[in-house]
């Protein structure tokens, strides 16, 4: 008598341990976010656990603190974060000013890509929330490190890369959020692309790509203080808005401009009204923007609740 399908899926579940069912509990993620609105519309709520995360870019553009965003997040909701300093560039002053409980981050400043990588996958089975590598641009196999100067074999890193991360990933599903960040290199030729160092695999095998740019400059008073980040979704396994991107502010005294960011938004959904140079929510009404970022700092009961209406 043939099996019904019931049958046949129990069977099969039976004498294979390593089969589960679709729903099972065990495939479901949680996020972290960015706590900041465009940023997490973009991303579905923040990033995603249990996947790969890699945000590239050119350099000074934010990569860095986005990171640290993620972290300090995490932290907040009483997660653990481990950060792996490829690029020995770890700072703990800066790190403290984005928001980062340096006394509870583990750091790691391997001397080699195979150390490195080892330690992602000892802190992905302890349950690490989130794992930083920065970056992939300084994992240096170890043939290479020992080598003269002068060594430097056809895609040495491309090549190490590509047979690491099939090695490395299977470790997600211990829960860790695991997060490279990568920069971009013109490639030689007539035509002027953007190249990652690391090679193809990382694209392939990243659940969620995130490009970072610098859009265009932020001036007080003829000075640049800072620039308009845009953070685009170039891939994603895991929802969010594929092929759309976020502009937030940045500012270089004091990173992601949480107030304005907030206020934009509120823009883009009706939620504050402009008028000319005048800025109004509700019974607040200002002039110009920093205006309107004074009067929500003397009235926090009033920024929150259009953090509120921005959330909900």
């Amino acid at each position: 008598m043939k099996q019904t399908a019931e049958e046949a899926i129990a069977q099969l579940l039976k004498d294979n341990k390593s089969l589960q069912l679709g729903n099972n509990d065990d495939f479901g993620y949680s996020r972290i976010p960015f706590n900041i609105p465009a940023l997490d519309q973009l991303t579905g709520g923040g990033i995603p656990k249990k996947r790969l995360t890699l945000i590239y870019g050119p350099t000074n553009v934010g990569k860095s603190y986005l990171a640290s965003q993620i972290v300090a997040n995490a932290q907040k909701e009483g997660g653990v974060a481990a950060w792996i300093d490829t690029e020995l560039s770890w700072d703990s002053e800066w790190n403290e000013k984005c928001g980062v409980d340096t006394s509870k981050v583990l750091v790691s400043q391997p001397t080699n890509g195979e150390e490195a990588l080892d330690i992602v996958r000892k802190l992905m089975h302890s349950g690490v929330d989130v794992i930083i590598l920065d970056s992939i641009a300084g994992l240096v196999p170890t043939t290479v490190v020992e080598e003269e100067f002068s060594y430097n074999p056809m895609a040495w890193q491309a090549r190490f890369v590509n047979s690491a991360l099939p090695k490395l990933l299977p470790n997600l599903q211990h829960g860790s959020a695991l997060v490279a960040i990568n920069q971009v290199r013109a490639s030689l030729g007539p035509v002027a692309l953007d190249n990652m160092p690391g090679g193809m695999a990382q694209t392939f095998f990243a659940h969620f790509l995130l490009q970072v740019r610098r859009k265009g400059w932020i001036k007080e008073k003829d000075q640049n203080v800072g620039f308009d980040m845009e953070v685009r979704l170039r891939k994603t396994k895991v929802g969010g808005e594929n092929w759309k991107s976020a502009t937030v502010p940045f500012r270089v005294e004091g990173g992601i401009d949480i107030a304005e960011s907030y206020i934009r938004e509120g823009i883009e959904r009706k939620l504050i009204t402009q008028g000319g140079a005048w800025y109004t929510y509700k019974d607040t009404k200002a002039m110009g923007m920093n205006g309107l970022k004074k009067a929500f700092l003397e009235n926090p009961e009033v920024f929150e609740e259009l953090q509120n209406e921005l959330t909900t």
